[in-house]
């Protein structure tokens, strides 16, 4: 089977924590996502790294990400921003945009604020209600 995972090198504009969600600023360089209206999410960076570096990022497909609350996979599949670019369960309405789809783990299956967890990188969706 074909790996579909996506991967590109950015340079980061501060510093970018590992597995964090990242935009591209107007200055072509990638930022932590913190805004769960922001539609110009791109990735989520491989590693961490500070301002002037170069960060491979995730640009669609399968990663690794953090959560920023927990979160039920058996309820909740679809994640966005939340700040310091970790996942939360998506909530519709007030222009909040989905950027992945949690990826279950029977090892795993409740992940808490803090954990990596498995989720497909889809890009910015703004579901509507």
């Amino acid at each position: 089977m074909a790996n579909t995972d996506l991967m590109q090198s950015f340079i980061a504009s501060g510093t970018i924590t590992e597995f964090a969600l990242v935009a591209v600023d107007s200055a072509g360089k990638v930022a932590v996502v913190a805004d769960p209206t922001s539609e110009a999410a791109v990735g989520i960076a491989q590693r961490a790294v500070v301002a002037g570096e170069a960060v491979d990022v995730i640009i669609s497909g399968l990663t690794r990400a953090i959560a920023g609350a927990a979160i039920a996979p058996e309820t909740t599949s679809l994640l966005m921003a939340d700040t310091a670019g970790v996942l939360i369960p998506f909530v519709k309405g007030s222009g909040n945009v989905s950027v992945a789809r949690v990826i279950p783990n029977i090892n795993h299956a409740s992940p808490a604020d803090g954990d990596q967890i498995k989720v497909v990188f889809t890009g910015p969706s703004n579901y509507a209600a």
